[in-house]
């Protein structure tokens, strides 16, 4: 199983599935056509996520310690081509969701139904999903939030990185864990990013 974000070999590496965490994430940074655009995949979402699971950020610009939200509108994207929608067919996907729905929320049984299926890669965060679709489907290529970050900046100057990435700790209380093995990047791009401001 290749989880990296360094050993891509290609333009075209087909299509990459968002889990709606990875989704939210990249909506709240404010950038994810931008990153849509830069990435090598396809990006697509299961229509169940988008439907449920992907509806609203926190509120920024001046509204950050009031708690509010504003809904999430992924349209421009889906419009332009960058977002693909897609909805789990036939009976092989079926089982699969029906298998590992005893263990992950519908959203992301779907999404690894789907992935397992299609050969596509998959974007997700939460450790327990990689783990189970990892056991249940090593061949399948996962890869996390920060990584698909990590690809987007090459091209990006570093502070419009740090915005991104405070935008998306702000939007979507996002934070990776001391053990992904890019926090020391993504801690250096966000005190960077504080040591920038005026």
């Amino acid at each position: 199983m290749t989880t990296g974000a360094t050993d891509i070999d290609g333009p075209d590496e087909g299509v990459l599935l968002l889990d709606a965490s990875c989704l939210l994430n990249l909506y709240a940074t404010g950038r994810i056509a931008d990153i849509a655009a830069a990435l090598p995949w396809q990006l697509a979402v299961v229509d169940y996520v988008l439907e449920h699971e992907t509806l609203y950020i926190r509120a920024t610009g001046g509204y950050e310690e009031s708690g509010a939200t504003v809904p999430v509108d992924l349209s421009p994207l889906i419009e332009a081509g960058l977002l693909l929608v897609l909805g789990l067919e036939g009976p092989g996907e079926q089982a699969h969701f029906v298998e590992l729905a005893a263990d992950l929320d519908d959203g992301e049984a779907m999404t690894g139904a789907m992935a397992i299926n299609r050969s596509f890669a998959v974007a997700i965060d939460d450790r327990k999903a990689r783990r189970v679709l990892g056991e249940k489907a090593p061949e399948l290529r996962l890869l996390s939030t920060l990584e698909l970050l990590h690809l987007w900046s090459a091209a990006v100057p570093d502070e419009e990185v740090g915005r991104a990435l405070r935008a998306m700790r702000h939007g979507a209380r996002y934070a990776p864990g001391q053990r992904d093995r890019l926090y020391s990047w993504w801690l250096d791009q966000m005190e960077r990013s504080i040591a920038d401001e005026p």
